[in-house]
């Protein structure tokens, strides 16, 4: 018997064909049959006309390794339409991870990814992925392996370039966790101590990525001034290793640097042509969001916070930090266009959703002090908003056939709206009311072309015999409700949501105890 029957829906297949008319049912995990359904019995039959149905969407960048480790529930992802998660991101993972990582990886994947309920331990990928099992997870999940990870248990916190030696153990311990189920490497090559790397070292790292035909996921080096530059090494690194190269979350940030998309592309597109393998995905809004820390100099953060603390005890370096934080605020828009969106300890929890322009005026103290001063209350531990980008390049961007869709998001007291809307705001905004794209190619961007990315068999396409992740929504409504000053409203319109044949959402409420989700690893 069929386990559910979804009549008189307007199917949109993932593929970018247009839409048709029909039924779907749904039996166990998988789609049984599509077409025109007669005469079947079914535990539950669902009238969707006038609805869409579509693949479930795919978040190509998400932060939630630490909410699926702890079992939660992911009611502000259901309530979007998305069923897999690529976690990992940022050159950020859970694992693999030593006893002598632990503590410095813990420092930086909390503040993004909430904070770990277990203790943490020195799991390779296999104990991680295994722990999620364990749980049980509400959205299936991909996940890369952390360059950072690399780093920390082979090289440490420190700013070097790898050894000979020192990259042959990152290369081996790269190898073991895409043997166990590790879907490529992501770098974070902004972030300390990814960015202490050279292009030779992720050349190096690349060639692994090859050899597993995986693919390396990258926040570029610079996504301000330097963009064309960090962007061409990114691509040199794809045309030396052979390997795959996504660039997450693409953008021209500062104003000095609006308009450079179209460049941007033309050379993403001349790459292609010579014969390298790229993509990218993108969040639409734009204001980006991630650590306040990103404020101060590279060379400051060697050692994570407790090198910060003991260093900046000098009061000749503590100037120099300074300058560097008023550097980085000006580069990024000015201490108005920085918000505040979590700070998880201390007094400083008061400060989320305050701008950096406003707290300095208010405790009369200029805002590199401001931001230094929030940084060590919290340890660092701070995540910002950042409103330095311009809506006509990521417009642009989102046109593109390379384009596919991250949220990005990372919860919070004011986290960026991102975490609730970027998926309902691609169909409603995007789609709908400003008509950059057909509904087909919409969903195509979320569904068939990041499976195709990242190799999810039988996932993105509505088909006999794939898994049924699927969603149900009124297209006239399907639209996101968060904003920058209410950043966690849910959005409207989505009528159901299937992982795995096990509805997850009806009538736009998500089901907090079902756990539907699986643990995806390469393979058929």
């Amino acid at each position: 018997m069929t386990d559910y029957l979804i009549k008189n829906a307007i199917l949109v297949d993932g593929s970018g064909s247009l839409p048709f008319s029909g039924d779907l049912a749904i039996r166990g995990a998988r789609i049984h049959q599509i077409g025109r359904i007669e005469n079947r019995e079914a535990r539950v039959t669902i009238d969707a006309a006038g609805k869409v149905l579509a693949p479930g969407f795919i978040d190509m960048h998400s932060h939630s390794d630490l909410l699926l480790a702890n079992g939660r529930p992911l009611a502000h992802k259901i309530a979007q339409g998305v069923t897999t998660e690529v976690i990992g991101q940022d050159g950020i993972s859970a694992a693999p991870l030593t006893p002598e990582s632990m503590t410095h990886m813990a420092d930086i994947i909390e503040p993004l990814a909430g904070k770990l309920k277990r203790e943490w331990r020195a799991w390779d990928m296999k104990g991680f992925l295994s722990a999620l099992t364990h749980v049980g997870i509400q959205t299936n999940a991909v996940t890369l392996t952390g360059h950072c990870n690399l780093r920390l248990a082979v090289v440490g916190y420190k700013m070097a370039a790898a050894s000979p030696e020192e990259l042959r153990r990152m290369q081996a311990l790269l190898a073991q966790s895409f043997d166990q189920g590790s879907y490529g490497l992501s770098v974070g090559l902004i972030y300390p101590p990814s960015s202490y790397s050279n292009t030779p070292e992720i050349v190096a790292l690349g060639e692994t990525v090859s050899r597993y035909d995986r693919i390396l996921v990258a926040h570029i080096r610079d996504e301000q001034d330097g963009l064309m530059g960090a962007l061409e090494e990114m691509i040199t690194v794809g045309r030396l290793s052979g390997c795959r190269v996504h660039i997450s979350h693409l953008k021209c940030m500062g104003r000095r640097n609006w308009g450079k998309m179209a460049q941007v592309l033309e050379r993403l597109d001349r790459a292609l042509q010579e014969g390298v393998r790229v993509s990218f995905d993108q969040y639409p809004y734009d204001a980006s969001s991630t650590t306040l820390a990103l404020l101060l100099p590279g060379w400051a953060m060697e050692g994570g916070w407790e090198g910060f603390r003991h260093r900046v005890a000098d009061p000749a370096v503590r100037r120099e930090v300074l300058a560097g934080i008023k550097e980085a605020i000006d580069n990024r828009g000015g201490p108005a266009s920085i918000r505040i969106a979590s700070v998880p300890v201390g007094e400083g929890r008061a400060l989320a959703g305050k701008d950096i322009g406003a707290i300095a005026d208010a405790w009369r103290v200029p805002p590199a002090e401001t931001v230094y001063r929030i940084l060590c209350e919290a340890q660092l531990r701070v995540i910002a908003i950042y409103h330095a980008m311009s809506s006509q390049d990521v417009e642009l961007a989102m046109k593109h056939r390379l384009h596919s869709v991250g949220s990005d998001g990372v919860l919070g007291d004011h986290p960026h709206p991102r975490a609730y809307g970027t998926f309902p705001r691609i169909i409603g905004r995007f789609h709908a009311a400003k008509g950059l794209f057909p509904l087909e190619e919409a969903i195509r961007k979320m569904t068939s072309w990041p499976a195709e990315i990242m190799r999810i068999s039988n996932r993105g396409i509505l088909a006999d015999g794939r898994f049924a992740d699927l969603v149900i929504f009124d297209p006239n409504e399907f639209i996101d409700r968060a904003d920058y000053d209410h950043p966690t409203q849910a959005p409207a319109g989505l009528d159901w949501v299937f992982i795995n044949g096990e509805p997850v959402l009806k009538k736009g409420q998500p089901f907090e105890d079902v756990f539907s989700g699986h643990v995806l690893v390469p393979g058929p």
